[in-house]
């Protein structure tokens, strides 16, 4: 259900002292460090390039690919009447009824959670005059069993009827990061890769590794939005729950050291 990501890499060159610069900025280890968004981690290294160094800066991309083990699904039972007070004593009636149906599923206590009950004034008409008042009571649902999705919405549109709605679903991994370890590991060896070739290219070798910032952000759960009420309510409701993808971007700072003729 996720698109997999085309890894591209940017990299600029600086060469300094040899009178050649492939850039439009220059960037040296300490530039590089500082220009990192502040939710990124400095992967630790000693900094053993000199100052006056010739550098090559890259960033590097990877992704990896894992089947969602976790899903969270979002209901909400959606009630409207004349008074707030009859619109309320129908919601929790419904909302009661849906919350016994997926408890009678064997979903344990922890994996059902209200997320939020609201009570609003409908306003219609040119002069926005009050006609009707909305309840709404979100239950928020986690999932380990994917294939019992199908069923568990079934059940919530059966037991709240046309108050249903459904939010969103949300597809995850629960422990992600292994996965986030491979992708950060791709990552660093497609920025390796690019700097060695673009210091061939320049007839030169990749010295010490002076700086290797993470600039991967964590990430998010697949998700799907409905949101209309009383949509839920065709049988068997097929949900597929795809590849989960998570991505990391890395920023690798190489020193460049002359190339040594052979003998």
């Amino acid at each position: 259900m996720t698109t997999r990501a085309r890894a591209a890499v940017l990299g600029s060159l600086l060469l300094a002292g040899t009178g050649l610069a492939v850039s439009s900025s220059i960037v040296g280890p300490a530039a590089v460090a500082s220009a990192a968004p502040a939710s990124a981690s400095l992967v630790p290294a000693a900094i053993v390039c000199p100052t006056n160094a010739s550098t090559v800066t890259v960033q590097g991309y990877g992704s990896a690919e894992a089947q969602p083990n976790e899903l969270t699904i979002s209901l909400g039972v959606q009630t409207q009447s004349s008074t707030a007070a009859v619109a309320l004593s129908t919601n929790s009636a419904k909302a009661n009824a849906l919350i016994a149906k997926l408890e009678a599923d064997a979903l344990p206590e922890q994996d059902l959670q209200t997320s939020g009950l609201t009570v609003q004034p409908v306003y219609t008409g040119p002069k926005q005059l009050i006609t009707s008042y909305q309840v709404v009571d979100n239950v928020t649902v986690t999932l380990y069993d994917l294939a019992e999705a199908g069923k568990i919405i079934d059940d919530a549109a059966s037991a709240a009827g046309n108050a249903i709605v459904v939010n969103s679903i949300a597809f995850s991994v629960k422990d992600d990061t292994a996965l986030l370890g491979q992708a950060r590991a791709a990552a660093v060896r497609q920025a390796t890769g690019q700097a060695q070739v673009m210091a061939a290219a320049a007839g030169m070798s990749l010295g010490h590794l002076c700086s290797l910032v993470d600039n991967s952000s964590e990430p998010s759960p697949v998700s799907f939005a409905s949101g209309a009420p009383g949509k839920a309510t065709a049988p068997s409701t097929p949900v597929q729950p795809g590849e989960e993808q998570v991505t990391a971007n890395v920023t690798a700072v190489y020193e460049l050291v002359a190339t040594v003729p052979a003998s």
